[in-house]
């Protein structure tokens, strides 16, 4: 309860100048992607673990988990896209034809 509260999470008034300074200072990812392939994005993960943490720190109480993302989901619960860029993304005209197949699984996720 508290003691992970003040592990993890701060009030903005504390902790934007350094959320500022990481933000300033990320730089594109050092490893190498394959030209045909995409980049791995577990955003779905990456959400899932936030949440807990937050449910856990401050139940019952409302939260913000912001995410900072530069494509689609492509690895594990959520993904919308599979890595390869043989396969196409997915479109509108795809949704309504029903021919998105991550689509229905990373909604339910």
């Amino acid at each position: 309860g508290a003691s992970l509260l003040g592990r993890f999470l701060l009030p903005v008034s504390e902790c934007s100048y350094t959320l500022e300074t990481i933000l300033e200072d990320l730089r594109k990812d050092p490893w190498p992607v394959p030209s045909d392939k995409r980049p791995a994005r577990c955003t779905g993960c990456a959400l899932s673990v936030a949440l807990s943490l937050l449910e856990t720190t401050v139940p019952r109480a409302g939260g913000r988990v912001m995410v900072f993302t530069g494509g689609p989901c492509t690895s594990g619960p959520g993904a919308i896209v599979q890595r390869s860029k043989t396969e196409d993304m997915r479109s509108h005209a795809d949704l309504s034809k029903n021919n998105a197949p991550l689509h229905k699984d990373a909604c339910e996720y």
